[in-house]
């Protein structure tokens, strides 16, 4: 998959998907945004989407589908299915190669050693996946994630098959067992892969999380350092609050 930008009007394409349902002034652009997401706005029939740069070389037909999805999603369903042209393009081995090293560049304090100072995170994968637990995925990235704002155990890029691990889980009084669940939590979300419907795969996941085998304790033993490994990833599209 080369980067190379679409020569298709993106605005107008988003127009055409707006008119059905009853805007009559919308625009789109490309936005730099560090992870693979759209924003948008809409006040009567005015509507402005902002669509991740990640998305530039996307093939007319994606793109269309996906504008026509995100304005069922604002009109009628937030349920509404990404097409089977979105997700091909979207979980390509391409998309992956090609993507996956900007999104790290945009990750400011992502770390792409595994072993930090107590604790080895390609370690305590190789344990998870000699365990059954999870399947080797040789394009999966892990590493720290300095940048990583919250107090859960880290964040996960299904698309980009990235795992950001919280350095507060790099001590040594942590055991290897909570460690590998933590690190679990955030590679199953990766494991499963993207769906068209967003509801329908959180389902699939809580309830595979609760057949981890010891969970409770390792959630006690977290929860006594304020960590939440309870996190999802967030949805490719999100509302910006505007006033006209």
């Amino acid at each position: 998959m080369e980067d190379v930008k679409q020569d298709y009007d993106i605005s107008g394409i988003f127009a055409e998907a707006g008119a059905k349902y009853g805007y009559d002034d919308v625009e789109a652009e490309y936005a730099d945004f560090d992870e693979l997401k759209m924003k948008w706005m809409r006040h009567g029939t005015w509507a402005r989407f902002f669509v991740s740069d990640f998305m530039r070389d996307a093939p007319e037909e994606v793109m269309r589908s996906m504008a026509e999805t995100l304005l069922a999603k604002i009109c009628c369903s937030a349920e509404t299915e990404y097409s089977e042209a979105v997700c091909r393009w979207l979980t390509a081995e391409d998309f992956v190669r090609s993507k996956q090293p900007v999104y790290l560049s945009k990750r400011e304090g992502m770390v792409s050693g595994s072993e930090g100072r107590f604790k080895d995170l390609r370690g305590s994968y190789r344990r998870l996946v000699e365990s059954g637990m999870l399947k080797d995925d040789p394009m999966l990235f892990i590493g720290w994630d300095y940048g990583y704002p919250d107090r859960g155990a880290g964040r996960a890029s299904v698309l980009m098959r990235v795992v950001g691990v919280s350095p507060e889980l790099d001590s040594e009084s942590l055991s290897d067992d909570a460690l590998d669940y933590a690190l679990y939590s955030l590679a199953l979300h990766v494991s499963l892969g993207f769906a068209p419907c967003r509801r329908s795969r959180e389902t699939d996941y809580e309830e595979i999380m609760g057949r981890y085998p010891g969970r409770d304790a390792m959630v006690e033993e977290l929860a006594e350092r304020g960590i939440s490994c309870r996190g999802v990833p967030r949805a490719l599209t999100r509302r910006i609050t505007v006033r006209r």
